[in-house]
């Protein structure tokens, strides 16, 4: 007769975690070239809180993203990506102008990463007070990360 032996989750799952920031397109020039020296640049979705969502998302928990993006083809991509990882956006409030951006410079030997942030006037600087429904949000969460 076998052994069963009862195997407990490295990580237990939490309850919703909600997590609230600015998401950004980052811009990097391929390999260990300098942001000055960058013709070709690689872009990719974004953004501390966003980050923290997907690593959330990926170890199985229930995560909800909250921010504000345009709304564009720029804003969409945001959207798309987050939703790939299972992560709810239905708080995501639509509208201002542009995404937030960052220049990342990879570090390389002795030299460390250089980051150099776009942000004002981003659709997320321009949030305002009674934009998002906090109050439902919360209700229906157990745990809230931001930053900043």
């Amino acid at each position: 007769m076998p052994i069963q032996i009862k195997m407990e989750p490295k990580y237990a799952k939490m309850d919703r975690i909600v997590t609230f920031g600015e998401i950004l397109q980052r811009w990097s020039p391929p390999g260990a070239q300098r942001i000055g020296q960058g013709n070709l640049w690689e872009g990719q979705v974004g953004g501390s809180e966003a980050n923290v969502a997907v690593s959330l998302a990926i170890l199985g928990n229930d995560v909800e993203y909250v921010s504000r993006i345009p709304k564009n083809i720029v804003g969409d991509n945001c959207l798309r990506t987050l939703k790939y990882y299972g992560i709810d956006v239905s708080d995501v409030v639509r509208g201002g102008e542009r995404l937030g951006t960052y220049y990342f410079e990879k570090a390389a030997d002795l030299r460390r990463s250089l980051v150099v942030y776009d942000r004002q006037g981003s659709s997320f600087w321009s949030c305002a007070p009674g934009m998002f429904p906090w109050q439902e949000i919360f209700s229906r969460s157990g745990l809230f990360h931001c930053s900043g």
